[in-house]
């Protein structure tokens, strides 16, 4: 069998709350034909097969349920599953968002030898950015969000997923220098544009 010169990249964007991470993840989609994946997604599915609303609070709570019954990372062993019976028969890049836990983000370096940007940004226009999202069950304080944050960080031990980043973008500033370091990493990892996005 003639071996493939194409090898699928994966890259994981992991981040705090509201700091942008889709908008890393869609500048990999747009310019460079990735597929995008998020994990909170099969999280609100999870909740709906369950017959439970989709709001935050309990996406929070089902969260823990589902590390009790499966491990922290059931959602990216999904994601892996998923990958390795489609995206990779289809030879399709992929960006993975929402990673958390660490366990989540070892699998997926493990697995599928994904790269990890960590997202970040000054907590008080993370804030700003939630409030303006008008979410329900959004923190109404910013002290609430930041301790909620702070509680969720803790439960996750996300200070462990952090450390294991292979590359880190401050989105406190303009949507213009995010991409530019977005596009700084691309060129590290020897990525190629798209002339167009693929259907």
């Amino acid at each position: 069998m003639k071996k493939l010169k194409f090898k699928p990249k994966v890259i994981g964007v992991a981040g705090t709350v509201s700091c942008g991470k889709d908008t890393v993840a869609d500048y990999f989609v747009e310019k460079y034909g990735f597929k995008k994946i998020v994990l909170g997604d099969f999280l609100r599915q999870e909740a709906i097969r369950r017959g439970h609303k989709v709001n935050r609070d309990y996406l929070r709570k089902l969260q823990y349920i589902l590390k009790k019954e499966y491990g922290r990372d059931y959602l990216m062993k999904k994601v892996v599953e998923i990958i390795n019976k489609k995206d990779h028969i289809r030879m399709l890049n992929i960006v993975i968002v929402g990673l958390r836990a660490p366990e989540e983000t070892r699998l997926a370096k493990e697995k599928l030898k994904a790269k990890i940007i960590f997202v970040d940004a000054d907590p008080f226009i993370r804030y700003k950015r939630a409030k303006s999202r008008r979410r329900k069950g959004f923190a109404k304080t910013y002290e609430q969000f930041l301790h909620e944050e702070a509680l969720e960080n803790a439960a996750f031990d996300f200070h462990k997923t952090i450390k294991m980043a292979n590359f880190k973008i401050d989105n406190s500033g303009t949507i213009k220098k995010t991409y530019q370091d977005t596009e700084k990493i691309a060129k590290k990892l020897k990525l190629k544009k798209i002339s167009k996005k693929p259907q």
